[in-house]
């Protein structure tokens, strides 16, 4: 087997407020153009509940056990999901696994106030260290490997 291949995906840096940046790229869900929003904070990678009811009808998120705890406090339900050819620039992942659905509402009423377009997917550490990333905001571009 040769070396792995390395990525380079662009991103941009959104300011909300001044000193609140969120760091906001593109990926394509099923051939859907999405807005997503890089976070090293977020343990897993999260897709929006509402997107998923309404771009991925036949896709049925399901029940899962272990700690609650992030978006929203410790005490709430967690459903997870699987979806179909996920794309992250030329990268591309034929299923990506367990990945927590959620409501983005209170994230994307915050990005409507300060006039910023809804973000429908998180991208989390389980993606960002599997794929060993290396983020450069010098350059505002990612790395990482397949």
């Amino acid at each position: 087997m040769g070396k792995p291949r390395t990525y380079k995906v662009g991103f941009r840096i959104a300011e909300l407020e001044s000193q609140d940046f969120h760091t906001v790229l593109d990926v394509k869900i099923s051939g859907i153009r999405v807005r997503a929003v890089l976070d090293t904070g977020a343990s897993h990678s999260c897709i929006d509940r509402t997107f998923v009811e309404q771009r991925l009808p036949d896709n049925r998120p399901e029940n899962v056990q272990g700690v609650n705890a992030g978006i929203g406090g410790s005490d709430f339900e967690v459903l997870a999901t699987t979806v179909e050819d996920f794309r992250i620039g030329h990268f591309r992942i034929e299923r990506l696994e367990n990945l927590a659905v959620i409501d983005f509402k209170h994230i994307n009423e915050a990005y409507k106030i300060v006039g910023m377009k809804p973000v429908h997917f998180i991208l989390g550490n389980d993606f960002l260290v599997m794929h060993k990333a290396i983020i450069d905001y010098t350059l505002n571009r990612m790395y990482f490997t397949k």
